[in-house]
């Protein structure tokens, strides 16, 4: 993976590697930690709420608290990523995963209401809220870090593992519940054991920051800087201002990864167990399958894409075509044995069009932007339609299963539109690399002229 770029210094391959790897742990925790608060909602809701209070407004005390995490991320992201675009990616970038891990270690060591009343659901509350700041920031930082550390043909391969190992994230926090629930019994796991998993993903964003001090600003945004092409108005202004269309466009793609996931890895539990009344550790295992096969998706499908055998467009488009075949075969089965082909199909195909949104967006907005953009388009959708996909799937399969597989369907339809507008308005990784073979010529036209106009003042 080694592209030179005129105007920004080359960087070796390790490097890149090492930059990939760095910048993938933060994605891992932020998935890590949202399975882990999911999983463990009854031991949190025992120790954060009043036993006075009935179980179900205890419940919805507990998720609305943790809805909050993912109502703060908007604001907390576009507060961060306009400093990202203005002070530099690394630096913002250890600042989100700092904030990030800080929280999740104190939900492990918080009180319980038992000694501090109702401070305990308060402080539970506080530490959400910093969470969701954080998180607002943290998958839009590591993703221009990334394609800006690897620039040229093999963005896409790039940000495909960093999309996988989002995927690790869900993948460990629920293989470590599990283990943990098995290992320790219902009791020792309500009395300590919840407190384990947060303890963990605490230390390990702690170690993730001490580790992103090893890495080095782009070379896109050092280029940037020294040529005094970075945004001299509030980058979110100039967004707005100049770029409404891509920003709508990256907003549909991103409330479709949200849906599509919520439709794949979240609502099967509640359609195949509860309503179909299919075994639970069989669909389980299943929905395990479909998060090893995602990760598959995530990086072959970044790999066909660097390596030219098929275009970025192409490859998305064919991913939400599959998503939509396979989610109405999916719904409809009612044996967890032909639910195997369907959830592979799912896992591919989910991941697939997942990795390639990431370059999509990517390539949405110019390098001076980048972090603005992705923050602003990715954190509103996930805020609107993180917490409503399982409410409005649950409502709609009361009719029909079929129409619960509308919904994401019709965001798929509405991804595809959105990606054939964006592809024309798509922009090189870097505004100095003139043979970035997924740019718009159009677009790396202007990016020189700014180039070149900096350059002579």
């Amino acid at each position: 993976m080694h592209d030179t770029n005129k105007g920004a210094a080359p960087i070796s391959r390790r490097e890149q590697f090492k930059a990939l790897g760095i910048a993938s742990l933060g994605g891992m925790l932020e998935y890590f930690e949202f399975i882990i608060f999911v999983f463990l909602a009854p031991q949190i809701v025992r120790h954060f709420s009043s036993p006075d209070m009935p179980e179900w407004v205890r419940l919805m005390q507990t998720f609305g608290i943790f809805a909050a995490g993912f109502l703060v991320r908007p604001v907390g992201g576009i507060l961060m990523a306009q400093l990202g675009d203005l002070v530099g990616r690394k630096r913002i970038f250890t600042l989100t995963l700092a904030l990030m891990a800080f929280p999740t270690l104190a939900i492990g060591l918080l009180p319980g209401y038992e000694q501090i009343g109702v401070w305990a659901p308060i402080l539970l509350l506080l530490a959400r809220l910093a969470q969701g700041i954080a998180l607002g920031g943290e998958l839009p930082g590591a993703i221009s870090f990334v394609s800006e550390q690897v620039s040229g043909r093999w963005v896409a391969f790039a940000l495909g593992i960093l999309a996988s190992t989002v995927c690790l994230g869900s993948l460990a926090g629920s293989m470590i519940v599990s283990g943990l629930a098995g290992a320790l019994g219902a009791e020792a796991m309500m009395d300590y054991g919840w407190r384990i998993p947060f303890l963990l993903g605490g230390v390990f964003g702690l170690l993730s920051v001490y580790l992103r001090r090893f890495t080095h600003e782009t070379p896109v945004f050092e280029a940037m800087k020294a040529r005094l092409m970075l945004s001299e108005r509030p980058p979110f202004r100039v967004l707005v201002a100049e770029h409404r269309f891509n920003l709508f466009s990256g907003m549909v793609l991103a409330a479709t990864t949200t849906v599509v996931a919520a439709a794949t890895q979240q609502f099967p539990i509640t359609l195949f167990v509860t309503m179909k009344h299919l075994p639970m550790p069989e669909v389980s295992g299943l929905q395990t399958l479909m998060i090893a096969f995602t990760m598959v998706g995530n990086i072959v499908s970044g790999l066909l894409v660097s390596c030219r055998l098929v275009s970025l467009r192409t490859a998305y488009i064919a991913c939400q075509l599959a998503i939509i075949f396979a989610i109405f075969w999916a719904y409809r089965q009612t044996s967890t044995a032909a639910l195997v082909l369907p959830f592979i199909c799912l896992g591919i195909c989910g991941g697939g069009a997942m990795g390639l949104s990431l370059t999509l967006l990517a390539r949405s907005f110019p390098a001076q932007l980048r972090y603005t953009g992705l923050a602003t388009c990715y954190n509103i959708p996930i805020a609107i339609f993180g917490g409503t996909a399982l409410i409005v799937l649950t409502y709609l399969s009361r009719f029909s299963y079929d129409y619960a597989a509308l919904y994401p369907a019709v965001f798929c339809v509405l991804a595809i539109a959105a990606a054939l507008l964006l592809w024309p308005r798509r922009f090189a990784i870097s505004p100095f690399d003139q043979n970035d073979p997924d740019a718009n010529p159009a677009t790396a036209q202007v990016a020189a002229g700014a180039v070149h106009a900096n350059a002579n003042t």
